[in-house]
C-alpha cells in the first residue's frame, strides 16, 4: 500500500533534504511552513511513496536533519513572569508524519 511522508523539518535543513530525496530517485514537493512555539520558519516536504521507499526516505531524513538549541525570545512568552521558564529549547530534526494512501497517480 503507498504512504504519503509529510515530513516538517528545519529551514537550514530543507536544502540539504531535498537534494539527497532527489539523488535518490524520489519526487517531492515543499511547502513553506511556520512553528507555533517558537515561530521558527521549516519546510513541509511530502512525498508519495511505495512501501520500499518509506525506510530509504527515513534514514535519508535521519543522515539530513539535526536538532538545535535556540533561545526563546521573551515576547513570545506573552508578558508572563518567566524567571522559572526555560530560556532555550531543542528543536529541529524532523516530525514525520506516515499515512496510508489507496493510490498514487501522477498524471
Amino acid at each position: 500500500m503507498p504512504k504519503l511522508l509529510v515530513c516538517v523539518v528545519h529551514r537550514d535543513d530543507a536544502g540539504r533534504v531535498i537534494s539527497a530525496f532527489q539523488e535518490g530517485g524520489l519526487r517531492i514537493t515543499q511547502l513553506g511552513s511556520q512553528g507555533g512555539f517558537l515561530r521558527a520558519r521549516n519546510a513541509t516536504l511530502m512525498l508519495g511513496l511505495d512501501d520500499a521507499q518509506v525506510e530509504p526516505a527515513l534514514v535519508i531524513l535521519e543522515e539530513n536533519c539535526q536538532t538545535r538549541t535556540e533561545q526563546v525570545p521573551m515576547e513570545l512568552l506573552g508578558g508572563m513572569d518567566a524567571a522559572w521558564l526555560p530560556t532555550e529549547v531543542t528543536h529541529g530534526g524532523a516530525t514525520i508524519f506516515i499515512l496510508p494512501m489507496d493510490e498514487i497517480r501522477r498524471i
